[in-house]
């Protein structure tokens, strides 16, 4: 998981990150998100009206870690919600967390992606 989150960096770095529930909500209604991240710990009321937004616009969305790892990421203290408003990046991410979720540790063995 922590490639998914180096990449996430790169995309801050990039200036191709709108981090916070405000402005992800904003970057969602303007249409520039490619992907919504939020974390496990976000409150359920702002889980479904950022979750809507996505099924509206048709984006992709993922859960993932809590909110200290999502803000120091970014670089900040903490977000629940964050925008990859990158389409390249968005993808890389969504191959990433895939890869990160379909690893056997208990084996030892790694698979290399294809």
């Amino acid at each position: 998981m922590q490639k998914v989150y180096n990449i996430i960096g790169l995309a801050q770095k990039a200036g191709k990150v709108s981090a916070g529930t405000l402005a992800a909500r904003t970057s969602l209604i303007r249409k520039r998100a490619s992907l919504l991240i939020i974390s496990a710990d976000i409150s359920p009321a702002t889980k479904d009206s950022l979750v809507s937004l996505c099924r509206r616009q048709k984006i992709p969305w993922v859960e993932l870690g809590d909110k200290y790892n999502l803000g120091t990421a970014v670089g900040k203290a903490y977000r629940v919600a964050l925008t990859i408003n990158d389409s390249g990046m968005a993808k890389k991410m969504l191959d990433s967390i895939e890869i990160a979720r379909n690893e056997t540790t208990s084996t030892g063995v790694v698979q290399w992606p294809k």
